[in-house]
């Protein structure tokens, strides 16, 4: 007879092991040969049980001849099978595996690797991804149990997910080891997330490791075994957690939230052994099931919102969110673009109003952010800048459209331009070079179509030209209402990028011909 069975059975109630040899026929006959060798121990009486021994004997001998026999690959097929249907004792389990297993398949079918998909595929589909997760989206902590990055995770993690529950299902029950189960993979999506949210989190391996954390506390705790008797089972099983748990330490791999579903599982499996008196039974009440799960999700929606929204969180939160706003509102730009002088006010008014508040929404995003340093503060400044000019241009040109102007005017080429310099700063990397130099306030903008535009720029520009340069070479002064490109006499197409220098920088980099500024051309 199997050790681990018959120590399993030794902690179950008399009444348990009546019911499972009443249940007899549910299950293996080696079964029902622990349950009686377990009864005879006890001096259990029995009605017909030597009958009943003799029987379960006869058939786990033809179990074993048959099982000896070489087998047929349907034969091979069907037994391999059995490990995803529902059984007597081994219910939820195969309903888990399952749902991982279809997830998977579906993530393959619209297009996910296979071996090694990227971590914005995962996101696409559900992963737990930080600035997401906390700023609303709650729910990406309970579908990222279900998601896996590539074949080889879903088989490492789905093959101790059937460890681990048959050994715990039965002896738990479907209702608590559900709850369980649920409980410690929340836990360590929510640790995940705090420890470190810029990655995209996936996996079951929370949720395992806490089952494996829940099956050596009630083993530890269970009070019908002898120390001697659990002690190679508890000292498996803390090698096993100990290993991976080690494994996990080296990168891609997201050890805190198998520390978090770990500790979790711990701590479930204390309070289940609290609710039996430290006796294993599958058999808990609905009434103390219901307190569990609701005092587990209390805790993990306080948690989920003592985690602080700021930071690196909020910040790739807030980028993310303005590159889709900018993506839309340039949506109407390229529209009117395509339409030229014809374009109308009652067409595109409306639409530039709607980009208007995407700009306007985007604004007060970034002023929010107050606690990033380095390159990441300077970025969300020169972001502002960038935002603000376009939400002035795009004032501008809701202006002109109502009032019949022509579109692409001085004024708002000057904007552009700006505009320009903004971008290739930001793509480029070089917003440290700008940041001090950037405006600072979106008053510095004209606010009416009567204000002058010297300083539409954000130069500090007195009367007089600025000069123009083209892949490093003096060209000439720049008046207003010039457009560069005609003065350089090239082609806009031509053009690869624009950067403006002011004060200081314009007249350090070329001299007092610059004191006005300068606007700097590098053709392609």
């Amino acid at each position: 007879m199997d050790n681990t069975l018959a120590a399993e059975l030794a902690i179950l109630s008399t009444a348990q092991l009546l019911n499972l040899l009443q249940a007899r026929e549910q299950y293996d006959p080696e079964i029902t040969l622990a349950v009686i060798a377990e009864l005879e121990n006890r001096n259990v009486p029995v009605p017909d049980l030597e009958d009943i021994k003799q029987y379960a004997q006869a058939v786990y001998e033809a179990k074993l001849e048959q099982e000896n026999q070489p087998k047929t690959i349907a034969e091979k097929v069907k037994n391999f099978l059995q490990v995803f249907v529902p059984q007597p004792g081994y219910y939820i389990t195969p309903i888990l595996l399952n749902i991982n297993l279809f997830v998977f398949i579906i993530m393959v079918l619209v297009g996910i690797s296979f071996i090694s998909p990227q971590a914005g595929q995962l996101f696409a589909v559900g992963g737990n991804y930080g600035p997401y997760t906390m700023s609303g989206q709650w729910w990406r902590l309970l579908t990222s149990m279900f998601i896996h990055a590539g074949i080889l995770h879903l088989l490492l993690n789905m093959l101790a997910l059937v460890s681990v529950g048959r050994q715990l299902e039965v002896m738990l029950g479907r209702v608590p080891f559900l709850i369980s189960y649920l409980l410690c993979g929340l836990s360590g999506s929510l640790v995940s997330t705090w420890w470190d949210g810029t990655r995209v989190g996936v996996g079951a391996s929370g949720a395992i490791f806490g089952m494996f954390g829940l099956l050596l506390v009630v083993m530890a705790l269970e009070q019908k075994l002898s120390w001697k008797d659990k002690r190679a089972m508890l000292g498996n099983l803390g090698f096993v957690i100990a290993i991976n748990l080690g494994f996990g330490m080296t990168d891609g791999i997201d050890n805190a939230a198998h520390a978090g579903g770990l500790v979790a599982g711990l701590v479930l499996g204390a309070v289940l052994m609290l609710r039996s008196k430290r006796l294993v039974t599958a058999n808990y009440s609905s009434s103390g099931n219901a307190i569990m799960a609701g005092v587990g999700f209390v805790l993990l929606i306080v948690a989920y919102n003592l985690i602080p929204f700021n930071g690196q969180l909020r910040y790739l939160y807030t980028m993310d969110q303005i590159v889709q706003k900018e993506t839309i509102a340039l949506q109407t730009l390229q529209q009117i673009s395509e339409v030229g002088e014809n374009a109308s006010a009652s067409e595109f008014v409306p639409e530039v109003e709607a980009g208007i508040k995407l700009w306007d929404e985007s604004e007060v995003m970034l002023e929010e952010i107050e606690d990033v340093d380095g390159k990441e503060k300077d970025r969300v400044l020169v972001m502002l800048d960038y935002v603000r000019l376009r939400k002035k241009s795009y004032e501008m040109l809701r202006d002109d459209l109502q009032n019949n102007r022509e579109l692409l005017n001085p004024k708002q080429q000057q904007i552009l331009w700006a505009i320009d310099g903004y971008v290739n700063a930001l793509r480029e990397g070089r917003e440290s070079e700008v940041v001090d130099k950037s405006l600072n306030d979106a008053s510095a903008l004209p606010q009416n179509e009567s204000e002058d535009t010297g300083n539409t720029l954000g130069i500090d520009n007195p009367p007089g030209k600025v000069l123009l340069v083209v892949d490093g070479v003096k060209v000439g002064l720049l008046g207003e209402g010039e457009m560069p490109a005609q003065v350089a006499g090239i082609e806009e197409k031509d053009i690869d990028n624009i950067t403006i220098l002011k004060d200081k920088q314009a007249l350090e980099v070329f001299g007092a011909e610059a004191a006005n500024g300068a606007i700097v051309i590098k053709t392609k």
